[in-house]
C-alpha cells in the first residue's frame, strides 16, 4: 500500500455544501438562461472566475482556459540539468506536466470560451510542445493529456476531472498513472525491477470538500454536481492473500524505489494517484506530495532532506500542473534543486559558534564561484528559516534570508546560491538559524555543475 507522507496542508472534510438561499424572483431576473443550475455572474466572481460548460463541467477561466503557460527554454534547461544531476547518483527523473481541464475535455468547453481566446487545437499544441522540448533534452517527460483525452469518461459516467472542482477523478488519475507506468517500463532503470503486483479495490470515499464548489454554489440556485466518485485503494497481492495483514516484501522496508513529488492532484485520497501508480507500475510508491505547496513546495521539501540524500529512490516522479510557472522565483529554487540532486559537497567548513543560533566561517581560503551553493545544515528538522550575512574583503556586509513556509516540510537544510555576488565579497559568513545550533550544525560548499571539483 502507498506510503503517504502528509507534509502538506489538507483542507477539512465537510459532508456537504449547503445551498445558499435565494428567491425565485432573483433566479428569474439574474440567472444565466443557458445555465443548467441557475448560475449567475460566474465570470465576475472576484475570488475565482469560472464559466459553465456542457454536462455540468465548470472551468476556471484563468487556469483552465488560458493558452499561455510560462514554460520557457530556461525552465526546460533547468529540468534537464536536474535530470542529469539525479542520474549521476542512480535516480531517474520522470516529469509529468499535468494538463488542464480544457486540454483533456475540449468537447465540454462552451463556445463562449472563445471570447477569452480559447482554442482547443492551440491548447493541445502548447502541451505537446512542452513534452517535445523536454524530450529533446533527454528528460523523461510523459504526455498524459493524450490518453486522458482519448479515455475521458468511465462506465459510471465519471469524467477525467470533477465537474465542479479542478482536480482529477480516480478515473483520470488511473489513465495518467497507466501512461506514466508504460513510459517507466521503457527506461533502463526499470530493467532489473522485480514487479510487485497490486490490485485496486473499491472503497467508500470520504466526503470531499472543494473550495471551488463551495464558491460556485453561492452563485447557483440548484445544486451543482458534488465532488464525489467511485474510489479505490491499492492492495498488494500478498496483503490480500493474508486478509489485509501487512507483508514486508523488502525485509526492513528500506528499499522503496519510487518517490512521488507533486501537488494536491497527487495528495487527494479520493483520486489516489499514488495507488494507481503502484497498480500500473508494479512498484511501491512513497508519496511526498503537498497540497497547497505550489510548484516547488514538495520538491524542495523532499530533495533538501536528509532522507533523500541517504536513500535515493530509483525513480523520482514529479507531477506539476502545466499552468505552474517554474521560472516565477528566478534561479534560486533551481540552484537548490540541482545542488541537492547532484549531492557533490565539500567536507564541512570550520565554524565557530557566535551565539546560540549562529555559526560563523572564514571564507578567505575557500575557492568560491558564482556556480557554487552554500549548504547550511542545522543538523535536525527544527528550522524553517535562516539568514546569511556575508562580509566582503572591503568590509561591506551583504545579507540574504531563506524561509520554508508553513506548508513545506522542515528539513533544516538550506542550499544558498552564491550567484550574483561580486568578486571579493566572501571574506566570512555568519549563518543564523531560527532554532538553536548544535554539534551537528555544519556549512559546506556544493557544486551545481557536473564535472566540477568540490
Amino acid at each position: 500500500m502507498t506510503t503517504t507522507r502528509r507534509y502538506g496542508y489538507l483542507a477539512g472534510v465537510l459532508a456537504a455544501v449547503t445551498l445558499c438561499s435565494s428567491s425565485a424572483a432573483w433566479a428569474q431576473a439574474d440567472a444565466d438562461p443557458s445555465s443548467s443550475y441557475g448560475c449567475r455572474n460566474l465570470e465576475e466572481i472576484s475570488e475565482l472566475q469560472m464559466i459553465e460548460g456542457k454536462d455540468g463541467m465548470f472551468f476556471r477561466i484563468l487556469a483552465d482556459l488560458r493558452l499561455q503557460h510560462a514554460f520557457t527554454d530556461q525552465t526546460a534547461d533547468n529540468l534537464a540539468a536536474m535530470s542529469k544531476a539525479l542520474e549521476q547518483k542512480g535516480t531517474t527523473l520522470i516529469y509529468v506536466p499535468l494538463p488542464t481541464k480544457s486540454q483533456v475535455l475540449p468537447e465540454l468547453v462552451p463556445a463562449r470560451a472563445s471570447l477569452y481566446g480559447f482554442d482547443a487545437d492551440i491548447a493541445m499544441q502548447i502541451y505537446s510542445d512542452v513534452i517535445r522540448r523536454l524530450s529533446d533534452r533527454d528528460v523523461a517527460a510523459v504526455d498524459i493529456a493524450s490518453p486522458m483525452r482519448e479515455d475521458n469518461i468511465n462506465g459510471f459516467g465519471e469524467h477525467s476531472f470533477f465537474q465542479s472542482d479542478f482536480h482529477w477523478t480516480a478515473h483520470g488519475a488511473s489513465v495518467a498513472a497507466k501512461a506514466i507506468a508504460e513510459r517507466m517500463k521503457q527506461l533502463p532503470a526499470y530493467a532489473d525491477v522485480t514487479p510487485v503486483p497490486f490490485n485496486m479495490e473499491e472503497v467508500k470515499p470520504d466526503p470531499e470538500y472543494s473550495s471551488m464548489r463551495e464558491l460556485l454554489q453561492k452563485h447557483c440556485t440548484s445544486n451543482v454536481p458534488t465532488v464525489t466518485a467511485h474510489a479505490y485503494r491499492a492492495v498488494r497481492n500478498e496483503e490480500a492473500a493474508t486478509d489485509g495483514a501487512s507483508v514486508d516484501i523488502f525485509g526492513g522496508g528500506d528499499e522503496a524505489t519510487v518517490a512521488l513529488i507533486g501537488t494536491s492532484y497527487s495528495d487527494k485520497p479520493i483520486s489516489n494517484f499514488s495507488g494507481y501508480l503502484e497498480h500500473w507500475a508494479q512498484i511501491p510508491i512513497d508519496n511526498y506530495s503537498i497540497s497547497g505547496g505550489n510548484q516547488f513546495g514538495s520538491i524542495l521539501s523532499y530533495i533538501t532532506s536528509r532522507e533523500f540524500q541517504e536513500q535515493r529512490p530509483r525513480f523520482l516522479i514529479w507531477e506539476n500542473p502545466i499552468y505552474n510557472n517554474l521560472g516565477q522565483f528566478g534561479a534560486a529554487p533551481w540552484k537548490e534543486i540541482i545542488a541537492a540532486s547532484l549531492g557533490e559537497c565539500s567536507p564541512p567548513l570550520t565554524t565557530a559558534s557566535v551565539d546560540g543560533k549562529t555559526v560563523e566561517a572564514d571564507l578567505t581560503q575557500v575557492n568560491l564561484s558564482g556556480n557554487d551553493v552554500l549548504l547550511a545544515d542545522i543538523g535536525s528538522d527544527s528550522s524553517r528559516s535562516v539568514t546569511f550575512k556575508f562580509t566582503g574583503a572591503d568590509g561591506q556586509i551583504r545579507t540574504r534570508a531563506m524561509d520554508r513556509g508553513d506548508r513545506l516540510r522542515t528539513t533544516g537544510r538550506y542550499y544558498f546560491s552564491l550567484g550574483g555576488f561580486p568578486a571579493g565579497s566572501f571574506s566570512k559568513v555568519a549563518v543564523s538559524f531560527d532554532a538553536p545550533v548544535g554539534e551537528d550544525t555544519s556549512l559546506s560548499v556544493c557544486k551545481t555543475k557536473l564535472g566540477e571539483e568540490s
